[in-house]
């Protein structure tokens, strides 16, 4: 695939608020079908942006906001929404390795203060009648991260294992996992989450915004799918998006998505696959990386 691959920017919204990509897998017969099987076409590379720290997140206050084990908050509206950005790299050619050095996180060569996550979700027998759904994150060349898709989501309801829902629910576990506006020393500007999904790329940064004017309805006025998951996600990045009380100089981080060729994104991968082959589990649940 070529290093400059940028997604379709307007692919087939469903009515549950879905992509085309998804309803079109729930057919696939091979043991591990991917939501976003099909690559869209190549478009032309954007104009790039030179990243401003101050301009590139809503900041909020509101107390409480600073930890990640706060009761997950459901009456998010689009007036609370903050701001996800595209990420796009300067060159064409550019990719992870070539921007972020890897270091006790994936630090970029040209600011120091910006990091990347690796995310993924996978399932085994997509669409079919037992599906097994894994999610995987990697933080740093030594931390990776694995977990079995929870069969309930943060707000207790009962959720069909998915591979879109696995690839959503890995970004949020890996926003959840540090308090990364106090991680290094409260020292990070902006968290680039490199997921190979369109389905979550497309979502956080072009069309979570019109569900939520909407009230969380898709345009043909239907519930958004994984509703609760696109609602913690807003939480999570609200959460980053809030400086540490405890640190004097602290500042909140921005977050931007990345949408990566699937071969860019191997150890992801590999440990959402491990993630599917775990037993099955409940309750939803925050993974807390305390000392990483």
């Amino acid at each position: 695939m070529a290093s400059g691959w940028i997604p379709d920017m307007n692919p087939t919204e469903l009515s549950d608020g879905t992509l085309e990509e998804e309803e079109n897998s729930a057919s696939a017969s091979h043991s591990n079908a991917r939501a976003d099987d099909e690559d869209p076409e190549t478009l032309e590379h954007p104009e790039y942006q030179v990243f401003d720290p101050q301009e590139a997140f809503t900041m909020f206050t509101r107390p409480g906001m600073n930890g990640f084990n706060d009761a997950f908050e459901s009456n998010l509206d689009f007036d609370a929404m903050p701001t996800i950005t595209k990420f796009y790299p300067p060159l064409p050619g550019d990719t992870p390795s070539t921007l972020f050095r890897p270091a006790h996180r994936f630090i970029r060569r040209t600011n120091s203060n910006e990091i990347l996550l690796y995310t993924d979700g996978s399932c085994l027998s997509n669409g079919l009648v037992s599906p097994r759904a894994g999610c995987g994150f990697v933080i740093s060349p030594h931390h990776k991260i694995n977990f079995r898709l929870e069969n309930t989501g943060p707000t207790g309801e009962m959720h069909r294992q998915t591979s879109n829902r696995a690839e959503l629910r890995a970004v949020v576990a890996a926003l959840e996992y540090r308090a990364w506006q106090g991680d290094n020393f409260a020292s990070w500007e902006r968290i680039v989450i490199a997921t190979d999904s369109e389905y979550v790329f497309l979502g956080a940064t072009e069309r979570i915004n019109g569900w939520a004017q909407r009230g969380w309805q898709t345009s043909a006025g239907t519930e958004v799918k994984n509703l609760d998951l696109w609602r913690r996600l807003v939480d999570c990045i609200r959460k980053v998006n809030t400086p540490m009380n405890f640190s004097e100089n602290g500042r909140g981080v921005a977050v931007a998505f990345w949408k990566i060729p699937r071969e860019w994104n191997g150890e992801a991968d590999a440990e959402a696959k491990r993630g599917a082959d775990l037993e099955e589990v409940q309750e939803f649940r925050v993974l807390n990386g305390i000392v990483v």
